[in-house]
């Protein structure tokens, strides 16, 4: 009896624990919500990317029907992208044939501006949840100021994919929150 009355009268409720505010973009996860551009992002799927010495998480994030790629590189210092998947066919009618031989242009036109091609890699990809790794290799365009990139991807299975993008500065990424 006397536990029962201690029980109603004596505890509080549990608190719950505070959300933490000061995640960054290396805390990030499924379900977490982020801004960016002005927008809230929700993060529907998480990467991982394998290279020779480093590895590099991406985040598959949506805005109403708006889906873009934020990859978090942090291989000699933080790098961050913000990226969408584009036609190859759109960037120049060349590079899907170029990248099938291995054999990639030097330079793309793409909506009126240049890109050089910047590097070439090669590594593992895995989506996290699954962990089944596929190979890749990949080539790196970039504009001259180096604020925007193209990025082609050829896969084990031969398919091809593209997306454009922009390089970020962290504080881009901003009001990073856990997810219910």
């Amino acid at each position: 009896m006397l536990n029962w009355l201690s029980n109603l009268f004596g505890k509080k409720k549990e608190e719950k624990e505070a959300p933490n505010v000061n995640l960054t973009v290396h805390d990030i996860k499924p379900r977490y919500i982020l801004d960016y551009d002005m927008d809230s992002w929700e993060v529907i799927a998480s990467y991982t990317y394998s290279y020779a010495g480093y590895s590099a998480k991406e985040y598959k994030i949506r805005s109403g029907s708006q889906t873009k790629f934020l990859n978090v590189s942090d291989a000699n210092s933080l790098l961050l992208s913000v990226s969408e998947e584009v036609n190859i066919n759109n960037v120049d009618a060349r590079l899907r044939n170029s990248v099938a031989q291995d054999q990639p242009l030097t330079k793309v036109t793409w909506q009126g501006v240049e890109y050089m091609l910047k590097e070439q890699s090669q590594g593992k990809f895995t989506e996290d949840v699954v962990q089944d790794w596929a190979q890749f290799k990949g080539w790196e365009y970039v504009t001259a100021d180096n604020s925007h990139f193209i990025y082609v991807s050829k896969w084990e299975d031969n398919s091809i994919e593209s997306y454009a993008g922009e390089y970020v500065k962290e504080f881009a990424i901003s009001n990073i929150i856990q997810g219910k």
